[in-house]
């Protein structure tokens, strides 16, 4: 993608602990080290969990973190956790826009002050949510990292295409018209390379997040005509 990846320090985005594995973890296996940045880690949602006995927000945020750890272990990557609630924790829906601005708020200065350190130290290619399947903590990372991209002078950013929400085709498409949107006047390139079987080790350390293991990709490649087969892209 453009200048060779040795010249940036790739930066990773992700909204909850395991939208950066579920999208890009074939990209990150290939190119281990980095920085995976977590934003709305204090969390109260697992798979199958019942009102009634659902684990505290403490339980479920260490849970996640621990599955999020071993991934950042495999594949070299230091791991940032910035503390925002997510919606489980605020008692919202995850399509609740009314929140967005709250989501905002919580993210802003810590994320800030997180890319401002690490712009003194390399340039820095982010990896950003495309906010496909619009889910308000993505779209709320998505706008501040826009926001802050003013601010951080040689920066690259590179949307990725959010899983599983990308494969499906209709939220595909809506997500995609809404980056063309809010990008309006910048010109996108998409980029996109293979997945293979090997991403499924990855998926499956968040088993708090799935009913029964993942056993194929169906559910984690884009719903898109080309490239033919299983793969990963972003908008560059």
């Amino acid at each position: 993608m453009g200048k060779p990846d040795s010249d940036f320090q790739n930066i990773y985005l992700s909204p909850h602990f395991d939208d950066i594995a579920f999208s890009l973890g074939a990209w990150v296996a290939a190119r281990p080290s980095g920085v995976l940045i977590n934003l709305f880690t204090r969390s109260q949602y697992v798979v199958g969990a019942k009102a009634a006995d659902r684990p505290t927000a403490d339980e479920v945020s260490a849970l996640r973190s621990a599955e999020d750890a071993a991934f950042a272990r495999s594949h070299n990557l230091e791991k940032i956790e910035l503390g925002a609630k997510d919606t489980s924790v605020l008692g919202r829906s995850y399509n609740d826009l009314d929140g967005l601005a709250e989501d905002r708020a919580q993210i802003f200065t810590p994320l800030e002050a997180t890319l401002e350190r690490l712009a003194r130290h390399a340039q820095l290619q982010i990896f950003c949510p495309a906010a496909i399947g619009g889910h308000v903590n993505h779209l709320a990372t998505r706008g501040v990292a826009m926001d802050l991209l003013e601010r951080l002078p040689g920066v690259r950013i590179c949307f990725y295409e959010d899983l599983p929400y990308a494969a499906s085709r209709s939220a595909r498409r809506r997500g995609l018209l809404d980056l063309r949107r809010v990008t309006a006047g910048v010109r996108l390139r998409r980029r996109s390379w293979k997945a293979g079987t090997g991403k499924l080790l990855d998926i499956n350390r968040y088993s708090s997040q799935h009913s029964q293991p993942v056993t194929d990709l169906r559910r984690f490649s884009p719903a898109s005509v080309w490239p033919m087969g299983m793969h990963e892209a972003v908008w560059e």
